[in-house]
């Protein structure tokens, strides 16, 4: 069997989840291929740097049990981090492949950001006859940003356009806000289009301009990047591109396996994207509202905070960490999860009162399941088993699923445990896992809290 890991850092789970499940579809066309993800729940903001303890769940990807990698991050990710997982899995002579980033000694898959701006520009510029477009960029230090703000200028100039104005901004609908405010400055001389490096800016820039009385496409049209669900359900539809993660996903792992097999290919490859052109910049709307699925969706997502909101008055109430467990077990099997399975880390177990675990210790305890085992049965602490933590789970849950995913516990600093499910879970596209996680690391940790202050006033 051929063995990934896909280590995955990403702020966005509207965009991860789609890498996923990209992945999901094509390995039930394969046979011999196993992806473990390591997802660290990276979360972004423009002067937020994550902490240390926010990459340990990688420690976790023993490098020499994989024949190759798969490395997914954006700026919240710091490179060099990135890179000394490049170096390590390169000197074990293991292919790797970086999803939209450039990496040394890595192969790269993704959008050609460049590409895919400059037609679109040239494109509406064209067909519309515009003389005073305007860009607004993406954060400054991002590669993608810089590459379609070049993009937009090079389109302008190749189409003799010299009235073209730039805004720098981040990628947060605030800064399309920002931004739309600084333009109705001048109200008599407003660009008549905006090119907008993300859906968020677009959004922002839209809300901004329609409540300062103009209209869009009339008074002006507005194009973003990326077909997120924030300028879908725009009113009107943003004009975007879809990068189609799925499609990258499976190309990057199309790639790995190639290159595990001995294959020569580019360094780059590009996934294409595909331009989706809206009533923002005055074309037909040729959407179809599917309605039964987002009736379904509406359903699927009540049930689970009617479940969630009982198991969050359930687990703060609980004084024993055994009492915790149960009703973690319980939860997900009202929700009828996939396999799923919570370890915690024994040096956080073992920690002084005083110190936290920042990182995971060599030996973890599988404390819950979702379903049933014949093989497997928890003690008076509620342990099934101990195993070493690099396994991922122990030896009687052998891994032979086509992927699996860990997530990190976490709490503040402290590397509480795991929890590794069997395929991608539907909650995870709505970014409710990692609420989950966080209200149970929480809940683990409160709990834990008193038995150590009981332990020393007995």
């Amino acid at each position: 069997m051929k063995r990934i890991a896909f280590l995955s850092f990403n702020w966005d789970y509207e965009i991860i989840t789609e890498y996923y499940y990209g992945l999901q579809e094509r390995l039930k066309e394969l046979e011999g291929v196993q992806v473990v993800i390591f997802n660290a729940f990276g979360y972004f903001y423009a002067r937020h740097t994550p902490k240390e303890s926010s990459f340990e769940v990688f420690s976790l990807c023993q490098l020499e049990s994989y024949d190759g990698f798969l490395i997914q991050g954006n700026r919240a990710w710091p490179p060099e981090v990135r890179q000394q997982i490049v170096n390590k899995a390169v000197a074990l002579h293991k292919p790797v492949v970086s999803i939209n980033y450039d990496l040394l000694g890595a192969h790269s898959v993704g959008t050609d950001n460049y590409h895919e701006e400059y037609e679109l520009v040239s494109r509406i510029l064209r067909e519309h006859d515009c003389k005073r477009p305007a860009f607004v960029n993406g954060l400054r230090t991002s590669v993608e940003a810089r590459a379609r703000a070049r993009a937009f200028n090079d389109a302008c100039a190749q189409l003799g356009i010299k009235d073209a104005r730039f805004y720098q901004a981040n990628w947060q609908i605030e800064a399309g806000i920002v931004t739309a405010k600084k333009m109705l400055r001048k109200p008599h001389d407003l660009p008549d289009i905006v090119f907008c490096c993300n859906d968020d800016l677009a959004v922002g820039v839209q809300q901004t301009l329609q409540a300062a009385g103009l209209h869009v496409p009339e008074d002006v049209m507005i194009t973003g990047f990326d077909n997120r669900k924030v300028g879908i359900h725009a009113t009107p539809r943003i004009t975007t591109i879809d990068r189609d993660y799925r499609t990258i996903a499976v190309t990057a792992l199309d790639t790995i396996l190639q290159l595990i097999d001995g294959k020569d290919l580019p360094a780059k490859l590009y996934s294409p994207g595909m331009h989706i052109l809206t009533e923002s910049c005055g074309y037909p709307s040729t959407d179809v509202a599917d309605v039964d699925k987002h009736e379904s969706q509406e359903l699927s997502l009540l049930s689970f905070y009617e479940t969630l909101g009982n198991f969050q008055a359930a687990v703060m109430d609980a004084e024993m960490l055994f009492t915790v467990l149960e009703n973690c077990e319980q939860f997900v099997r009202e929700l009828n999860w996939p396999n799923m399975y919570l370890t915690l880390n024994d040096d956080y177990l073992r920690a002084a009162p005083s110190h936290s675990a920042k990182k995971y210790g060599q030996t973890s305890h599988l404390v819950a399941l979702s379903r049933r085992s014949s093989t497997l049965r928890c003690d008076s602490n509620h342990v099934y088993a101990t195993f070493d933590s690099r396994s991922i789970l122990p030896h009687e849950v052998p891994l032979k699923k086509p992927i699996y995913t860990v997530c990190p516990l976490r709490h503040d600093d402290t590397c509480i445990g795991t929890l590794v499910t069997e395929g991608v879970l539907p909650v995870m596209h709505h970014g409710f896992l990692a609420f989950y996680l966080t209200m149970l690391s929480g809940a683990i940790d409160a709990v834990r809290n008193s038995e150590l202050l009981r332990q020393m006033c007995q």
